[in-house]
């Protein structure tokens, strides 16, 4: 049909379907209206190969129906001419897509969009997770961006990145390995990105992580327990009685600090006494089965249940912070003047007394409570991983009750 202004303007598609009308003055240009009554222009040919294309003109009424058609004509003329119109564009887009994340601001936020939708990397296992992504955007907002945002991506040199690790770890050994990791992150993203060839963040000198040891005595569990228990009467503590019930499910559950304050009433079923954290919440990101102790449930039987999370902020539609739950231990140790223990050494405090002679576990079963991706390297963690599907939840059940049984006699 001839298109008219006229016609243009009163075009409505049906009800839940969207209308094309192509114009006879000018074969191949379509005009469309979507079923929510944008208009828009698009012209279709047949490429050199023969393959049938379209190209969008833009939005109508801001392409008029008489730039429409010269618009048509020009992209049928080089067409004609053997042009591959719409390849150009998309070169085109790609080529100033590419030139946005020359700044490491918009190579992050690329990055960080791509990481939580599990296209951050070749042969990623899956989205990150929220927590991690959340952990990575305040490094890179407080370290990272200060240090290299004068400079385009291209032009980041090791020597950069030497400086920025070596000023962090001078603050904090942490803070220097956190930041080298990131930019790590980011850097080897920008090369899958063509942006750069190679990533020199490799082979930057930064000082070590050193396993850690510290294992709560049984002194300090008495008056940490205590101080959860009671957490008003310990002077300069400041802790609520939440956060305290958080940290004895961390004690008596050896969970991740992520997994603890994420703990929601929907993951746990109390008659069968299991709480099931799923794969998007794990480190390795496999669904685990923690079996609950009387001690957890008795745990589980003081807190409020007025929010689908088990420990709330204070706000009903969010949990405590990962950051909240280690400042809160930082603080109990403080006022309790216990040297240095950190929530990970609860768990290492309760894997130790597990596989100690007082419980006499072995390491492979505490392994799997503590959701270690496999006991030992090698074969056998080949064989976790893709071929054992075993949960060994009686075993668990066994060893969760043995520690509660242990740590109720020390603190109670």
């Amino acid at each position: 049909m001839k298109l008219t202004n006229d016609l243009l303007k009163r075009a409505l598609p049906e009800p839940g379907k969207r209308l094309e009308l192509r114009d006879d003055d000018e074969p191949g240009l379509i005009f469309r209206v979507t079923e929510n009554g944008a208009r828009s222009w698009s012209v279709r040919y047949r490429s050199a190969a023969g393959e049938q294309r379209r190209k969008a003109l833009g939005p109508y009424p801001a392409v008029t129906l008489s730039r429409a058609r010269d618009e048509a004509r020009k992209v049928k003329g080089a067409v004609a001419g053997g042009a591959d119109v719409v390849g150009i564009d998309r070169a085109h887009k790609a080529a100033e897509a590419g030139k946005r994340l020359h700044r490491i601001g918009d190579l992050a936020d690329a990055y960080f969009e791509d990481a939580g939708r599990g296209l951050h990397k070749a042969n990623a296992k899956g989205p990150k997770r929220a927590s991690t992504l959340k952990e990575e955007r305040r490094i890179f907002d407080r370290f990272v961006a200060p240090a290299l945002d004068a400079k385009a991506v291209p032009e980041i040199k090791r020597s950069d990145i030497q400086a920025l690790v070596s000023k962090e770890s001078r603050k904090s050994a942490a803070n220097g390995r956190q930041c080298l990791a990131v930019v790590r992150q980011l850097l080897g993203y920008a090369v899958r990105r063509e942006i750069i060839e190679t990533n020199p963040a490799h082979d930057i000198a930064v000082t070590a992580s050193q396993p850690r040891e510290r294992v709560l005595s049984d002194q300090e569990l008495r008056a940490f327990w205590q101080a959860c228990l009671e957490p008003q009467e310990v002077k300069g503590l400041g802790i609520s009685q939440e956060m305290g019930r958080a940290l004895q499910m961390a004690a008596v559950t050896l969970q991740r600090r992520g997994e603890i304050v994420g703990m929601r009433w929907a993951e746990i079923d109390r008659a069968k006494r299991v709480w099931t954290i799923p794969g998007t919440r794990m480190k390795g990101k496999r669904t685990h089965l923690v079996p609950l102790s009387d001690l957890a449930m008795s745990i589980l039987e003081r807190c409020e249940g007025q929010s689908e999370f088990v420990f709330t902020s204070g706000r009903t539609d969010s949990h405590i912070e990962a950051g909240a739950f280690s400042r809160a231990m930082n603080r109990m140790t403080t006022a309790l003047e216990i040297n240095g223990a950190t929530p990970h050494d609860l768990r290492r405090t309760g894997a130790t007394n597990m596989t100690s002679e007082r419980i006499g576990l072995p390491r492979f079963i505490v392994s799997h409570v503590i959701a270690h991706a496999g006991d030992t390297g090698g074969a056998a963690a080949v064989t976790g991983r893709h071929y054992d599907l075993n949960d060994y939840l009686p075993e668990k059940r066994k060893a969760l009750e043995a520690w509660a049984v242990l740590l109720s006699s020390i603190v109670i």
